[in-house]
């Protein structure tokens, strides 16, 4: 549906009627006009809820991405990734002050704020957990030797399971370096590269 059409419709009718209302007679216009005007009603009813909640998420994702664990835990990067993730877009700013002010303008222009505030309460808790190691750290190195055991075709069922950030987490708690740039393609290979080599390094110490 396109409401930038719909508005102007709406505008060129409502001229239209403003200029003629006095001249409009019969019931078949009157009844006419009586239901488009309960559909009207229930459409703006329908629209002020939505952009109210539209103005609610963007005021959580401006706070979240200001509160203590945003300034601990939020990087370029996963800004970088979620806005590529969420609208197709590549973040321009190369600070991450201004990249927070890019990436809520970028996800405001397309409505995407609700999402937008999903993945970033999900990357918070994610870097939260994978900070303090324990669990999560031990668990993502028996995952890397497991992938280094696979058959080329296993391997590529399961790492096609993952997003590109699980498989960012899984190669940084890994010891592999990439950079933002570097694509999910290249990343499996890189995985599937030093996961084997990291099968083999046991192997031959044990």
């Amino acid at each position: 549906m396109n409401y930038s059409e719909l508005g102007a419709t709406l505008l060129h009718v409502g001229e239209r009627l403003t200029k003629h209302a006095g001249k409009i007679e019969g019931d078949t216009m009157g009844r006419s006009a009586r239901l488009l005007s309960d559909h009207l009603a229930r459409f703006e009813e329908m629209l002020d809820g939505y952009i109210a909640s539209r103005k609610s998420g963007e005021l959580l994702l401006e706070t979240l991405l200001q509160s203590p664990a945003a300034k601990r835990h939020l990087t370029l990067s996963l800004l970088k990734e979620g806005l590529r993730d969420l609208v197709g877009k590549r973040l321009r700013s190369s600070e991450l002050r201004t990249a927070k002010r890019e990436f809520i303008e970028r996800v405001h222009e397309l409505g995407n704020q609700r999402e937008a505030l999903e993945y970033v309460k999900e990357a918070l808790s994610r870097a939260i957990h994978l900070e303090s190691g324990g669990i999560d750290k031990q668990s993502l190195q028996r995952e890397f030797v497991s992938l280094g055991q696979l058959a080329d075709d296993e391997f590529v069922k399961e790492i096609g399971k993952k997003s590109l950030g699980e498989l960012r987490q899984l190669a940084e708690m890994n010891g592999i370096r990439f950079t933002d740039k570097t694509t999910k393609q290249r990343l499996c290979a890189l995985i599937r590269r030093y996961a084997r080599r990291a099968v083999f390094n046991i192997s031959a110490v044990a």
